[in-house]
């Protein structure tokens, strides 16, 4: 398995963290921009953000026919993960799991679940699948 197309620094693997473009507001995630593709500033001046863990769903598809050895219906969405506190939210894309088809909607609320995908020797290397919030269990 290969390691992630961008250098991704500990606290990355470990939150959803996104960054701010100062001339325009537009937050790329996850990974930082040289150029903001909102406003084309180039080289771009990018803040660390924290983003929410729970977003909602922008547009969603449910694939049906993909390899063999890839479960099915496989549905994956494009969430907007709002900034902790104020400013734009980031537009992520990722599977859902642990969700009924019945459940996803445009709009449906998602929370971000971690996993653990390898270990690069030093630290696990996260990422993260989205599903739909379930009451905690007493």
């Amino acid at each position: 398995m290969s390691g992630p197309r961008y250098e991704r620094s500990k606290r990355q693997d470990q939150h959803l963290i996104g960054f701010e473009c100062q001339a325009c507001g537009w937050v790329s995630f996850p990974e930082e921009k040289r150029t903001c593709k909102r406003c084309g500033d180039a080289p771009a001046e990018m803040e660390e953000v924290q983003l929410a863990e729970r977003g909602e769903i922008q547009t969603f598809v449910v694939q049906q026919y993909l390899p063999d050895d890839i479960e099915t219906p496989q549905p994956v969405a494009i969430v907007d993960l709002p900034q902790e506190g104020e400013g734009e939210p980031a537009r992520a894309y990722g599977l859902l799991t642990e969700t009924d088809l019945e459940e996803i909607d445009v709009g449906t609320e998602v929370v971000a679940r971690f996993r653990e995908l390898f270990s690069d020797g030093e630290r696990p290397i996260n990422s993260f699948k989205f599903s739909v919030p379930r009451e905690e269990k007493a």
